[in-house]
């Protein structure tokens, strides 16, 4: 009996096999009879300014291959017959990552479509800046940091709510003491996000609730609300358009008076692409962001998305750690850029930090 089930046993793996067999060289003859490839689909990656070769490595006469971004016909070949280059151009496309489809047609009226993704990077290395800490002030220990703005010397906070208590809010803040001399609660589930002032307003985002709350920024009273698809997290404005952050690389541009997608660029190093891209504030042209967990700033350039500047914060995070690990208390991360014109000085604080840091960012020594 024992040797019946060790046969059927040698006999399932057999056919196990056997099949497996059966579709590697199914998809063998697929390969070998599909009508192009793209030979260097790993090599896909260029900085703006430069062309991004694709190289089509053509196994069968097509009677048409066509290129598409999108829904946009980037190219039309007719009749082709032997491999050859197509250059992507970057320029036109500016910085991020880009899904190109190819489509062919065999004579026999059978279609193939393949798809790759191409990296367009920075042409210009960013710059290395550090933080010089030139005073420090009390920060409420409890305020879940999303947004920090200042209008004149006011500052305004606001806050989320990770733990859904009802703790998202909005408030006139006095820097040197850290106390709220008003303050306007968000109910719960609304979980607050990045805040701008433009004009009399005050803009507040949500992080999954896809609301912007619109306050009148002298008595925080709530005068409207957009609605938009997807995240919120950072938001900051350039005096014409609110730019709006979501955790990605991306960065949306939207009408103040009704919210609508002016433009997106996306944001990228000379080396790769920068994501979390969280608290946002502009400043001189250029737009100051927090990356999500880490221990830096970046400063971007709003027309291309070009990062022109790293800021290393982490002699304001160490602080903070040292005396949050002595009092047992868990340090939360850095989240909050606000400007001060009349100082002309940064103030950065964190979620749950006990201070806010005055700064200004000076070229990291050689």
């Amino acid at each position: 009996m024992q040797g019946i089930k060790l046969a059927v046993r040698y006999i399932f793996c057999f056919f196990l096999l056997f099949i497996s067999s059966c579709n590697n060289e199914e998809q063998k003859q697929e390969e070998q009879q599909f009508p192009f490839t793209i030979s260097n689909e790993g090599e896909l990656q260029g900085k703006l300014g430069q062309e991004i070769p694709v190289k089509l490595q053509v196994n069968d006469k097509l009677k048409v291959l066509v290129a598409i971004q999108l829904d946009d016909t980037l190219k039309i070949w007719k009749n082709v017959k032997s491999s050859f280059i197509y250059n992507f151009n970057t320029v036109k496309s500016g910085i991020g990552k880009y899904d190109i489809k190819f489509i062919g047609e065999t004579e026999k009226g059978k279609s193939f479509d393949q798809t790759v993704t191409l990296d367009v990077l920075s042409d210009l290395p960013f710059n290395v800046y550090e933080t010089t800490v030139r005073a420090s002030f009390s920060h409420l220990p409890t305020s879940f940091t999303q947004g920090l703005e200042f209008d004149g010397d006011q500052l305004y906070e606001g806050t989320g709510d990770p733990s859904y208590t009802g703790a998202t809010y909005v408030a006139k803040v006095d820097f040197k003491t850290g106390s709220q001399s008003t303050k306007v609660s968000v109910a719960t589930p609304n979980f607050g996000e990045g805040i701008t002032i433009m004009g009399d307003k005050l803009y507040q985002l949500t992080w999954q609730q896809q609301i912007c709350f619109v306050y009148d920024k002298n008595t925080l009273k709530k005068i409207g609300e957009f609605k938009y698809e997807g995240e919120g997290w950072g938001l900051c404005n350039d005096g014409e358009y609110l730019i709006m952050s979501n955790g990605s690389s991306t960065l949306t541009f939207r009408n103040p008076i009704t919210f609508e997608v002016v433009k997106t660029i996306q944001v990228a190093t000379d080396k790769s692409s920068v994501s979390n891209l969280n608290e946002l504030e502009y400043v001189n042209g250029l737009i100051y962001a927090n990356v999500w967990q880490e221990d830096i700033l970046v400063s971007i350039e709003p027309s291309t998305g070009r990062v022109k500047d790293l800021i290393n914060c982490f002699n304001i995070v160490n602080q903070i750690r040292s005396a949050t690990n002595a009092s047992s208390t868990r340090p939360e991360v850095l989240n909050g850029i606000a400007y001060k014109k009349s100082t002309k000085t940064f103030f950065l604080t964190g979620k749950y930090w006990p201070t806010l840091f005055e700064v200004t960012f000076s070229p990291k020594n050689t």
